[in-house]
């Protein structure tokens, strides 16, 4: 007969034993003495008792992690989870379910939609073949609501190659999905107003053709900086468009005339003298022209006119001329 037990040493500590007890017999099968083998087992024990220890110390590695950690055997039952998975997934171990029922029982859907998530594309299913793999797309149906996980799955070999288990990591990806599409949804706001300002730009500055060599530019409200900008760069790509001799700017719609409008309004007839055509500036009223001669506008790169019907009257006179 054989089994454990302990002996003690010449000073008396205990040690543990693996023991064989023999017994002898004669030729008439009567017993005439026993002996034993004993074998030290103290490394061994000590061998077990620090494997036993790393396996518990890497549990509670995996227990302290925020990732979701699930085992599966090679033939799809539950082997481990650690603490996230089961918060992450609302159950722990249910070692009684094969690989076809992962998606009922874990309530595991493709997202956005009512359909159980396919168990061929499970990362889970998919490294018991052999598979490294990831999805984004699995919601996990909760008495709280539904959550949004990304997995990663990857197969676990032994020495010799051949697949032991199974393993996904996972993460709650709920609220990082949503600042996304937060993110995306703000970006095209975006895109929609700055294409809006745009067209109101556009419409706000219009440039027209209105004879050969002739444009004129409306200008209506108020003229800011940017404004200012953008009327010079319209008025400029008009006359090179169009190759005007003439632009007319007809400021009857512009509310306030000060230094800022008069400063634009010469730095965009210089631009164009530049570009070798002349500038009339039309719609000026009594309060207007009082208010550039009270700031100083320099008016020579100018020709200044009262109404619109007057700077296309001249223009056009300049224009048969030519």
């Amino acid at each position: 007969m054989s089994g454990n037990t302990a002996v003690l040493d010449p000073q008396g500590r205990e040690i543990p034993v693996s023991q064989v007890i023999i017994a002898h017999k004669n030729a008439d099968g009567a017993i005439t003495h026993y002996s034993t083998i004993m074998r030290d087992m103290s490394e061994s024990r000590r061998v077990e008792a620090t494997l036993r220890d790393s396996e518990q110390r890497l549990l509670r590695f995996l227990d302290a992690l925020p990732v979701g950690v699930f085992v599966v055997e090679p033939d799809g039952r539950p082997f481990y989870a650690n603490r996230s998975a089961i918060e992450i997934l609302g159950k722990g171990i249910m070692s009684d379910v094969t690989v076809g029922q992962l998606a009922e029982v874990y309530r595991a859907f493709v997202a956005g939609t009512d359909q159980l998530y396919p168990t061929e594309r499970m990362p889970l299913v998919r490294a018991l073949s052999g598979e490294t793999s990831s999805v984004d797309d699995m919601e996990i149906e909760r008495p709280d609501g539904r959550i949004l996980i990304e997995i990663h799955g990857a197969p676990i070999r032994d020495a010799e190659g051949r697949i032991v288990y199974g393993m996904v990591s996972f993460t709650d990806i709920t609220l990082r999905r949503r600042a996304e599409e937060a993110i995306r949804e703000r970006a095209l706001q975006q895109e929609v107003i700055e294409a809006q300002q745009a067209a109101l730009r556009e419409l706000s500055t219009p440039l027209m053709p209105i004879a050969e060599g002739v444009v004129v530019m409306p200008i209506i409200g108020t003229i800011d900086s940017r404004r200012a900008q953008q009327i010079m760069e319209t008025l400029l790509e008009g006359i090179a468009t169009h190759c005007a001799d003439i632009a007319i700017l007809d400021i009857t719609g512009v509310r306030v005339v000060d230094t800022q409008v008069a400063g634009a309004l010469i730095r965009a007839a210089q631009a164009a003298r530049m570009l070798g055509a002349r500038v009339v500036l039309s719609g000026i009223s009594a309060e207007v022209a009082q208010t550039l001669v009270h700031i100083g506008a320099e008016m020579q790169d100018m020709i200044a006119l009262r109404s619109l019907q007057q700077g296309i009257a001249y223009a056009l006179a300049q224009r048969q001329q030519l």
